[in-house]
């Protein structure tokens, strides 16, 4: 079976998403809130990140069941949108027929109108076009049917290898400029990771500091009661 839907395709559809995801909330500010939304709903965001990892491993189906059950069940507005953009993509990474796909596109676009309920971040008005694009016309199926028996001659090699066909090498320069995007954007989040490192660094380090700050106030309370209690009787 041949399709004109590729993999790198769906790929950079999601990474792009993710992308879009990471860097939308690249302030401190933002990502101090989104620790403590965790902390709040942190069952939910167990379950999504256990999503996210079936995900990671090519384990659509498995993905897109957990997604859907968390989109219904979160109290979260946030992670239940999460969830469900995430089952969205597992459906746009499983669909194998033009009807599959169509009703992908369908959830996709129903995401796209509904409202965000918490900020830009899940505005998806860039990206809803690329998807679109990148969609194809059409998903075609090939069915080889083998010859009988008694046709195939015992001096007939098949080549295992099959013919090259003339859209194939024309869709050669695309996929090694979307390989090439694809890097790109795993290189943005790389340096989103990066990013929540060297927040949560900074946040440690406050806390440290008013620690210590806290820590020589007592000091000097105590040090001012002594000189009181020892300037008393001499007066």
């Amino acid at each position: 079976m041949t399709t004109p839907w590729r993999k790198p395709y769906r790929l950079m559809i999601v990474l792009m998403v993710l992308v879009g995801v990471l860097t939308g909330c690249a302030s401190v500010f933002q990502r101090l809130d989104d620790r403590m939304h965790r902390k709040r709903f942190r069952s939910d965001d167990e379950a999504f990140e256990v999503a996210l990892a079936l995900y990671g491993q090519g384990n659509f189906a498995d993905a897109g069941e957990r997604f859907k059950a968390l989109a219904a069940a979160s109290t979260s507005d946030k992670i239940s949108r999460m969830a469900w953009l995430g089952e969205i993509c597992c459906h746009l990474m499983l669909a194998e027929t033009q009807a599959e796909y169509d009703a992908a596109i369908d959830q996709w676009r129903a995401f796209g109108t509904s409202s965000p309920g918490g900020g830009a971040m899940w505005d998806l008005t860039l990206f809803d076009p690329l998807v679109s694009r990148m969609a194809p016309t059409q998903i075609t199926r090939v069915i080889k049917i083998q010859p009988a028996a008694t046709q195939i001659s015992t001096e007939t090699k098949v080549s295992a290898e099959p013919k090259r066909q003339p859209e194939d090498r024309k869709r050669q320069p695309a996929d090694r400029q979307l390989q090439a995007e694809v890097v790109k954007l795993k290189k943005k989040l790389e340096q989103a990771a990066e990013w929540q490192r060297k927040a949560e660094q900074i946040e440690a380090e406050n806390r440290s500091l008013k620690e210590k700050i806290k820590a020589l106030e007592a000091i000097d309370q105590n040090i001012q009661k002594k000189k009181t209690e020892i300037a008393a009787p001499g007066e």
